[in-house]
């Protein structure tokens, strides 16, 4: 099977490591639901779709500790291809307006049917 690609900006990323893929896949659904919001809740951090501190760049995969110095958690070297993904995938969220014009539709679409189920 050949590896799932997406585009994203104007590079064809390959995603050819599944690990990578995974971090990669679920942080840009971290970012759609930071900036859009999910299932009917108001988006949490809208101002990333504009803006992002460094802080929060880096506690996208490390954490500091006692002393302000970063580091992975437990697993992080096991899972350092995961980790690089959710970098890349929430730092390129912007760069999938396809993906986000989808995720906008489907959140329309399930809003809709709440509102429309009556209990």
């Amino acid at each position: 099977m050949a590896p799932q690609q997406v585009q994203w900006g104007t590079t064809t990323l390959i995603l050819d490591n599944e690990a990578f893929r995974c971090g990669f896949l679920a942080a840009c659904q971290w970012y759609l639901q930071d900036i859009y919001g999910e299932d009917g809740r108001p988006p949490e951090e809208p101002q990333h779709a504009v803006e992002l501190t460094s802080e929060e760049v880096l506690r996208l995969v490390v954490m500091p500790d006692e002393q302000g110095r970063y580091h992975f958690d437990e697993m992080g070297y096991e899972n350092l291809p995961e980790y690089l993904g959710y970098l890349v995938g929430y730092l390129g969220g912007h760069l999938a307006p396809d993906e986000a014009e989808h995720y906008r539709k489907e959140q329309a679409q399930q809003e809709f049917l709440r509102s429309t189920v009556t209990v």
